[in-house]
C-alpha cells in the first residue's frame, strides 16, 4: 500500500461492497512464504505511552470476502475526538473470484499519536466505508505508588 493518490480516470471500479473481517491491529502481520498463512503478533486494542505526543510502528490485518472487480482500498488512521486523519495507506486491488477471500496486511512504520484518547483505523473500498477498528491510547502511570 502507498500514500500516493490512485488515478482512476480510465478504470471501472466495482460497485460490489466487500464484506470486511477485522481489521485486527497488531505489532506485526507477516505472511509465511512457505505456507501462505498469516501470522499476527502482538494483537492489541490499547497503546500506553510515558508521554504524548508519541509514535509507534504497527500493522493492520484485514480479510475481504464477497468481492469481485477492481477496488481502490484505503486505510485511514483517524483521531476520533477531532476526525483528523493522521495517516493513510492506499492500494488498488483486483479480485477475480467472488467466492475466495482476500487477505491484506499493511505495516505502518510510525503512527503519530498526538494525545491520549481514542483512535481508529477506517477501511474504505471505492469510497464505501467497510468498517473500523478502534484503540485507546493511555498514559503510563509513572508516579510511584505509596503503600499506607
Amino acid at each position: 500500500m502507498t500514500n500516493q493518490p490512485i488515478d482512476d480516470s480510465e478504470v471501472n471500479l466495482s460497485q460490489i461492497r466487500p464484506i470486511l473481517t477485522g481489521p485486527v491491529l497488531c505489532d506485526l502481520a507477516a505472511r509465511d512464504p512457505a505456507s501462505g498463512k498469516w501470522n499476527l503478533i502482538g494483537i492489541f486494542n490499547q497503546v500506553s505511552a510515558a508521554q504524548f505526543p508519541t509514535q509507534r510502528p504497527l500493522s493492520v490485518y484485514l480479510k475481504l470476502s464477497d468481492a469481485s472487480g477492481i477496488y481502490d482500498l484505503e486505510i485511514r488512521f483517524v483521531r476520533v475526538s477531532t476526525g483528523e486523519k493522521l495517516a493513510q495507506a492506499t492500494a488498488r486491488m483486483t479480485i477475480t473470484d467472488r467466492l475466495a477471500s482476500q487477505d491484506v496486511g499493511v505495516s505502518f512504520p510510525r503512527i503519530p499519536i498526538p494525545a491520549a484518547g481514542k483512535y481508529e483505523f477506517q477501511v474504505w473500498a471505492n469510497a464505501m466505508s467497510l468498517g473500523a477498528s478502534v484503540f485507546t491510547a493511555t498514559p503510563i502511570n509513572t508516579e510511584p505508588t505509596v503503600q499506607p
